[in-house]
């Protein structure tokens, strides 16, 4: 039989484990905060933006949305920014909504009015991404792979993944294989 100081005993340690278990638990809530706990998942802070130049009618924008699609739910977690950017006139926010419905793009879209932002970047075909850093810096521009190796043809699979390489590069604080490709897809007018 125990005695009742042994029973104490452990009564005291489980109290003492549970009172530490809770205070972890509180200083992880709070250390991720309250709008971060609020959030399904977690996103570390980083300086990449990733502006994808799309149009609503372009077929090859139509059909790059998955691949997009599968880089934001790669990169978002690491804290990178996306951002689709519809810079022909015919791109209303109304049209540009029902297209990422439509095509199942999970990041937001804003119309480019007068193609001020595709100016900037001299971007000349949708799609065409830009990977900036927050100080303004353009670390990589151009296709997103080279499943499009011109319009009208592609290739079962891309053999390179630029927008991917260059990313997993610059989360790695290495330098990015090839910081400019040209781009396949519908002209910028």
């Amino acid at each position: 039989m125990h005695s009742l100081t042994d029973m104490g005993k452990r009564t005291n340690r489980l109290t003492v484990l549970i009172s530490i278990h809770y205070r972890l638990v509180i200083g992880i809530i709070l250390l991720l905060g309250a709008t971060s706990w609020q959030r399904s998942t977690y996103q570390r802070p980083t300086n990449l933006t990733v502006y994808a130049f799309l149009n609503t009618e372009c077929p090859i924008s139509q059909q790059y949305t998955r691949r997009l699609a599968e880089l934001y739910q790669t990169f978002s977690p690491e804290g990178v920014r996306f951002v689709a950017v519809f810079p022909l006139r015919t791109d209303t926010p109304k049209a540009i909504e029902q297209f990422r419905v439509d095509y199942k793009l999970p990041f937001a879209g804003q119309p480019d009015k007068g193609a001020r932002l595709a100016r900037q970047f001299r971007a000349h075909v949708t799609p065409e991404v830009v990977v900036m850093q927050s100080d303004g810096k353009v670390r990589y521009q151009g296709a997103i792979d080279d499943w499009y190796v011109d319009l009208g043809k592609r290739r079962t699979e891309a053999v390179h993944t630029y927008l991917r390489d260059a990313l997993n590069a610059l989360l790695t604080n290495q330098p990015v294989p090839e910081a400019r490709t040209e781009a396949v897809g519908c002209l910028i007018e």
